[in-house]
């Protein structure tokens, strides 16, 4: 028996070492962000365990580890049950799930409150430190457990664009399972009390019945939740690895594709300046080529600003400084600087549906988004022709009448310094980055884009947001 308590002690301190110490902080996986509340709910319980096994080896310490096995099981506990509501929250966070319900019922004002009143119910009802024991397993324990297995089965649903997800789907599931069984082996199996249901499902019930401690049970648990666990751990390893891989491949295509951009209006610039300074030119001569000078430089400083905004868009604390805007007046905004530049080129910007739209974003990230497609739907679009814009529920459209691109081509135009290449527009300029910024832009925002196109006849964009 006293090695059942060892080996179950020991598992969970591994367990939970491994996890503090793995690096889970650059990860894009939420459950690898929080798991170290459930490395220090392995750790804790490893302790807890390993009082037990003291007790049971010199009996006479009883009076003097209780209270420190009571302190560190509900310590190792509350972690557990905290892990437990990000990980339910996050898997029932989507408002269409017919389960989204729990989201709200999880909350932290909701769930401690009613989780604390019935421990202190239960602990005014049957005193004592057994009985307080008993108490904390019935309640975060039990429920820890139990809704932690059933959120870590259904946390794999929520998984979108990341790598390897059929297989940490799997472990997620195995590690669901193993806290479902692990519920009822430690949350419902409990000491010996006086009281039901503890007088009847306890330790010793369960060892006269089966044979075999119920420490046995919880062992396979901890193992199989430790290796399911780990087995992710190493995933978010990989996914690091592979991150630092695909950094290196951005660092080489950007050499390879920037200095190309960056060389060509350089030479230009150049070339202008060696022409001008081997004779004397007049002063209309000397305006005309500095204003194409000056050009080449607005070219090359819009190249920076962008490269400097993707650069940016890496940073996740971005994120933090989201608040509440109106997409709807950030869209007007954008529409009103951009009429001239359509009225140039006789172009009708017309105003389709414009309803009201509030969602958590970057008002300034926002406008460069709009701004690219709108953009680039005047810039594609022939004279005398008609750009749509409208907002429309969650989802913003901009249908332009242009020269359309082609089915092969739609995957590759979010690509950094990929441009679209047709010969009736020979004139259009630009470096390839507007869309991949605004893809970029999107997913920041949890928004998704989709393109439909026809040659000679135009592209529809459609950005669909998500809302508080």
């Amino acid at each position: 028996m006293d090695i059942v308590y060892f080996i179950y002690g020991l598992s969970f301190f591994v367990f939970g070492v491994l996890v503090l110490f793995v690096r889970t902080k650059d990860s894009d996986l939420f459950f690898a962000n929080k798991i170290w509340f459930l490395g220090m709910f392995a750790i804790l319980h490893a302790i807890v365990e390993w009082i037990v096994l003291y007790r049971n080896i010199y009996p006479s310490s009883q009076n003097l580890l209780m209270p420190f096995e009571v302190v560190f099981l509900l310590l190792s506990y509350l972690f557990l049950f905290e892990f437990s509501r990000f990980i339910l929250r996050k898997s029932f966070e989507d408002t269409t799930s017919k389960y989204h319900f729990i989201y709200h019922i999880y909350a932290a004002p909701v769930i401690y409150v009613l989780g604390t009143s019935l421990l202190i119910i239960h602990i005014v009802l049957f005193p004592g430190l057994n009985e307080t024991i008993v108490a904390i397993r019935y309640t975060y324990g039990f429920w820890g457990s139990l809704f932690l297995g059933i959120g870590l089965y259904f946390y794999s649903n929520s998984l979108k664009e990341v790598s390897h997800i059929n297989e940490l789907k799997f472990y997620f599931k195995i590690a669901g399972v193993s806290f479902l069984c692990y519920s009822f082996f430690a949350g419902l199996i409990v000491p010996t009390a006086s009281h039901f249901p503890a007088n009847l499902l306890n330790e010793q019930w369960f060892f006269e019945t089966f044979h075999i401690p119920v420490q046995v049970f919880r062992s396979i648990c901890a193992v199989a939740i430790a290796i399911s666990s780990i087995k992710a751990l190493e995933i978010f390893r990989n996914e690091l690895t592979e991150k630092l891989d695909q950094s290196f491949q951005q660092i080489k295509e950007f050499n390879s594709n920037a200095s190309h951009q960056l060389k060509t209006p350089l030479s230009s610039m150049k070339v202008q300046i060696d022409v001008t300074l081997e004779k004397e030119r007049t002063i209309p001569e000397y305006k005309e080529i500095l204003n194409s000078i000056n050009q080449e430089v607005n070219s090359l400083q819009s190249l920076v600003s962008n490269l400097l905004i993707l650069t940016r868009m890496r940073d996740k604390t971005i994120k933090e400084g989201f608040k509440e805007i109106n997409l709807d007046n950030i869209l007007l905004d954008v529409i009103g600087e951009n009429i001239v530049v359509a009225e140039k080129k006789k172009i009708k910007i017309e105003i389709g549906e414009l309803e009201e739209l509030k969602i958590l974003g970057n008002d300034t990230l926002l406008s460069i988004l709009i701004t690219n497609l709108i953009d680039n739907a005047i810039k594609y679009t022939p004279s005398g022709k008609t750009v749509t814009i409208s907002l429309e529920g969650t989802t913003l459209t901009i249908k332009d009448e242009g020269i359309g691109i082609e089915e092969d081509k739609l995957n590759l135009i979010f690509d950094k310094f990929y441009q679209i290449k047709n010969s009736k527009e020979k004139a259009i300029r630009g470096f390839g980055l507007g869309l991949s910024m605004v893809k970029k832009i999107a997913k920041l925002h949890e928004g998704t884009i989709d393109l439909k196109s026809q040659i000679n006849e135009g592209t529809t964009v459609l950005v669909k947001f998500k809302t508080k």
